[in-house]
């Protein structure tokens, strides 16, 4: 497969790349400083911002699937450059008409069983900013037309990989996950029809809370 990657210089989005080459796949991935992408043949690494429409536009052209690895980079700062990011890519994929597209978001954004989504009960307002974000990118996903798919991890921390557990629309029992099995079950979804429209939530069995 030919996989647009955004955010292949992140924590989550290197580890997504490594897996996506390993199997033999072609990864197109922008990058604001493309340095910072290792050389491999199966990579073709793009400069540019992925709120730019033409940049954007050029990783998608030719791709079967996009992974979307963003994320906010100042959480306590009420932007929208991650919402615009996602917004930019999914009028790109429908441009381009690939219509696979894998991103995260948070266990905040999983139903609630009191109605609503999780992030709309009791969460602290430090995390508005973040909350918020994330329901914009999953209600433009959801109005998108394509066949997206939205992690929802939860308290990402290092810890190594091999012990994921999801379930669609719901979070397993754990109180963090790890970014290596974030990636594995990223690029494990890729190819699944029964994850079409639907939020995966993951946590990982080993991870422990990050130490200080």
């Amino acid at each position: 497969m030919v996989i647009a990657l955004f955010g292949a210089t992140g924590r989550t989005g290197r580890l997504v790349q490594q897996r996506l080459l390993a199997r033999g796949d072609q990864v197109r991935a922008l990058a604001r400083d493309p340095a910072r992408l290792a050389p491999h043949p199966g990579l073709a690494a793009f400069g540019g911002d992925a709120r730019d429409a033409l940049a954007v536009r050029r990783v998608v052209d030719g791709a079967d699937a996009i992974i979307c690895c963003l994320g906010m980079q100042d959480i306590t700062v009420p932007a929208t450059d991650f919402s615009d990011s996602v917004h930019t890519i999914v009028e790109a994929a429908r441009a381009a008409g690939v219509r696979r597209v894998v991103a995260i978001a948070s266990a905040g954004v999983l139903a609630d069983a009191r109605g609503g989504l999780r992030n709309q009960h009791g969460l602290p307002a430090a995390f508005a900013n973040i909350a918020a974000e994330h329901t914009r990118n999953l209600r433009t996903l959801e109005a998108s037309g394509l066949d997206w798919t939205l992690m929802c991890p939860i308290d990402l921390v290092d810890a190594p990989g091999g012990t994921a557990r999801w379930a669609f629309e719901d979070l397993p029992a754990g109180s963090h996950t790890g970014y290596a099995d974030l990636a594995d079950t990223i690029v494990a979804m890729l190819g699944r029809r029964d994850a079409f429209g639907r939020r995966v939530g993951v946590v990982s069995a080993n991870a422990a809370p990050p130490t200080v």
